[in-house]
């Protein structure tokens, strides 16, 4: 799923698509002899390294745009806005009512002490706006101006404009966010944020927010932290079901997302089918493409969830994170179908996972849930709804919380096996029926359980 490159021990960046290279200026690096060496990760989390080796960076006659506040930099707002130059600021505050980055073109900052800025009471929909190919921006801050004013399509900190491909935000402080953080749309393939922190007072939406389509892929956002969003720490969205190759290959790989909390949503209580209307925000991250890939990742204080499958989640992998104090772990929205979720640490949470039930025509099937270990769940452990069959419920570990630890409520087919419970006492799993969205009854039927136990 991706390659990243570390310089001196340091990530210098990732890629995530073949041939998995990364293409560097060497005038923006330290000159000097380097050690470097690439750690690879795949769809299952798991992860090789190669040996370290001896690079030198030797001084580059590229040419590199030097910046300072004043007359120099609105010089260099119009080169970037053409494209295909290399643009380094000094530290110092940039006020601009909106900066245009056109195709090769290379935004490059001296560390947090380069700060982008909105003018003294500017509305703006975007400050930042990438359009093209082969667009990069590091190394520099980018100051909201929060909180929000005018409406929530006003406000966004970096856009990247339908038709862009790849672009890569590396190294960023986005701060006092008004509406998101980063925000992708339209046709777009290859958009990567990566090693950045990206921060809100709990008034802006969401972190990372990208709208993904058909006319969409390989959208990644990788080792950021994010904290203090209402709606969304990383969206990797793409909302129609039944889609063979939309949104295709989204990642999510070693982020930190905390504290996701939307106060208007303060009344809303869980329950395994969200007949309050609540659940469609408060979530740490959530993937709705093809082929996505959830891993690695820590999810803290998300209200509502950790974890969310949307729109068209087929062959999705959830491996390896760590989803503490939610109301819901991972929560498997219809239509997920044939994917696997494994490996988790999912602790201190109302359910650990919830599979959604089958209604209007779209549900979830054909899923793995293994190896994952829940701990102190206060209602289920693992809970799958009407209509969730055909799944292999396998080897997980249920520390302490309520029991039963897994719950088929009108699932069929399923096999359920190897699953051990401890520190708590009663059944494991328990099997019970309920209704279909047309009102007639489901029952769990033909479901192979064994070898489960409790202690």
């Amino acid at each position: 799923m991706a390659v990243t490159f570390l310089l001196d021990g340091k990530p210098l960046g990732s890629d995530t698509t073949p041939p998995f290279a990364l293409d560097v200026e060497p005038a923006l690096l330290p000159h000097g002899e380097h050690r470097i060496r690439a750690e690879a990760v795949d769809n299952l989390g798991r992860r090789a390294a190669s040996s370290a080796r001896s690079l030198t960076v030797a001084p580059s006659g590229s040419e590199v745009i030097e910046a300072r506040p004043g007359n120099t930099f609105e010089r260099a707002r119009e080169e970037l806005r053409r494209g295909g130059v290399t643009v380094r600021l000094t530290p110092g505050r940039y006020e601009v009512d909106q900066l245009r980055v056109g195709s090769g073109a290379r935004l490059v900052g001296s560390g947090p002490g380069t700060v982008i800025a909105p003018k003294p009471g500017a509305r703006y929909w975007a400050l930042i706006v990438a359009r093209g190919e082969r667009i990069r921006i590091s190394d520099l801050t980018v100051d909201g101006g929060g909180p929000k004013a005018g409406t929530d399509r006003e406000g966004i900190a970096i856009a990247v404009f339908d038709g862009s491909r790849n672009v890569r935000l590396q190294r960023l402080r986005i701060v006092r966010i008004r509406t998101h953080g980063v925000n992708v749309w339209g046709a777009h393939s290859d958009v990567s944020v990566q090693d950045s922190e990206l921060t809100s007072d709990g008034s802006a939406q969401a972190g990372v927010f990208s709208l993904g389509s058909d006319r969409s892929r390989d959208t990644s956002a990788i080792r950021n932290r994010i904290r203090g969003f209402r709606s969304y720490g990383i969206l990797l969205g793409q909302k129609e079901f039944g889609r063979p190759a939309a949104a295709l290959h989204g990642l999510a790989l070693d982020n930190d997302v905390r504290d996701i909390r939307d106060p208007a949503r303060d009344a809303c209580v869980y329950d395994t089918r969200n007949t309050a209307g609540c659940g469609t925000n408060e979530g740490g991250i959530w993937t709705g493409g093809v082929e996505a890939a959830i891993i690695g990742n820590r999810v803290l204080r998300a209200r509502w969830d950790g974890i969310e499958t949307v729109g068209s989640s087929t062959r999705t992998t959830i491996v390896r994170n760590v989803i503490r104090d939610t109301r819901v772990g991972i929560y498997v929205e219809h239509s997920t179908n044939r994917s696997l979720i494994s490996r988790n640490l999912i602790s201190d949470a109302q359910a650990g996972v919830n599979v959604e039930w089958r209604h209007e025509g779209q549900g979830s099937s054909d899923n793995t849930f293994t190896f994952n270990r829940f701990e102190r769940m206060s209602g289920a452990g693992l809970f799958v709804d009407v209509g969730g069959d055909r799944n292999v419920i396998a080897g997980n570990v249920f520390v302490g919380g309520a029991r039963p630890a897994i719950t088929l409520q009108g699932s069929s087919s399923n096999v359920v096996r190897g699953n051990v419970g401890c520190d708590s006492q009663g059944e494991m799993v328990a099997l019970q029926s309920a209704r279909w969205d047309d009102g007639s009854r489901a029952i769990s039927r033909g479901n192979r359980v064994n070898g489960n136990r409790s202690g």
